[in-house]
């Protein structure tokens, strides 16, 4: 039997945050109450209250404006789903759920892309590739060029459905993104990995190109637990994304 798990005020508060939005109905752009506003209501510290909107900025819930406020976002809707939990907690069962999804079908797009490719797609891949490379030697902006390589790999299945959906399941852990940019200090692994998973493509290896991939789904949902393992979702502040 698991032990009970104290809560931290800071998750508390979360949690009285979120029942809050539902409670008054509130929707996407609509603007919440200040830190001071909320730290009257609960009773609580401005210090517990500010830890807990980082939370809830972080996870995509809420968004602030200098000078104007903050407000809700459209990803709010998707996390304010109930109140049998904490903010983390939902957020990890839902990080779950689509990594148990994705990893299989980006295992099969890679798959059917290494039977599949033409001449100019490799060419395009391997462009991609490139870039990403050197973004991140340089530590530049290489998020995009990660999506890029995988929706490129997906194009090249062939497969509208699964392209689709492999787009659909990576948009839903957009919020994450910039978190997993800074989450690895040595980001050589993916690089590897990335070349890996294009020379297996180029050769049309297609039990090489799935391994690597299933080892790429890997890492990522790995980090991507760890970022939003217990703690984690109030420790990282704004500016670190």
């Amino acid at each position: 039997m698991k032990a009970i798990k104290r809560q931290s005020l800071s998750e508390q508060v979360v949690e009285s945050i979120l029942q809050y939005i539902k409670d008054n109905n509130m929707k996407s752009g609509d603007q919440i109450p200040t830190e001071s506003e909320f730290a009257e209501l609960f009773k609580v510290s401005r210090t517990s209250i500010r830890e807990a909107m980082k939370a809830l900025s972080i996870n995509g819930v809420v968004s602030s404006t200098p000078g104007k406020g903050t407000f809700l976002q459209p990803k709010a809707m998707n996390t304010v789903i109930g109140n049998d939990g904490t903010l983390q907690t939902k957020a990890r069962a839902t990080i779950e759920q689509i990594m148990e999804l994705r990893t299989p079908l980006e295992v099969l797009a890679v798959g059917l892309a290494a039977e599949r490719r033409s001449m100019s797609e490799l060419e395009e891949l391997e462009e991609i590739t490139k870039k990403y490379r050197e973004e991140v030697l340089a530590k530049g902006c290489w998020i995009q060029w990660g999506t890029k390589f995988h929706s490129k790999i997906a194009e090249m299945s062939r497969n509208p459905l699964l392209i689709s959906t492999l787009r659909l399941l990576s948009n839903m852990v957009e919020q994450y993104r910039e978190n997993l940019a800074v989450f690895y200090d040595d980001k050589s692994i993916y690089i590897e990995n990335q070349k890996r998973i294009y020379d297996a493509i180029y050769n049309q290896d297609v039990v090489v190109a799935q391994a690597e991939m299933q080892k790429h789904m890997k890492i990522t949902e790995d980090a991507l637990n760890m970022i939003i393992n217990e703690g984690n979702a109030i420790e990282f502040l704004p500016h670190q994304l």
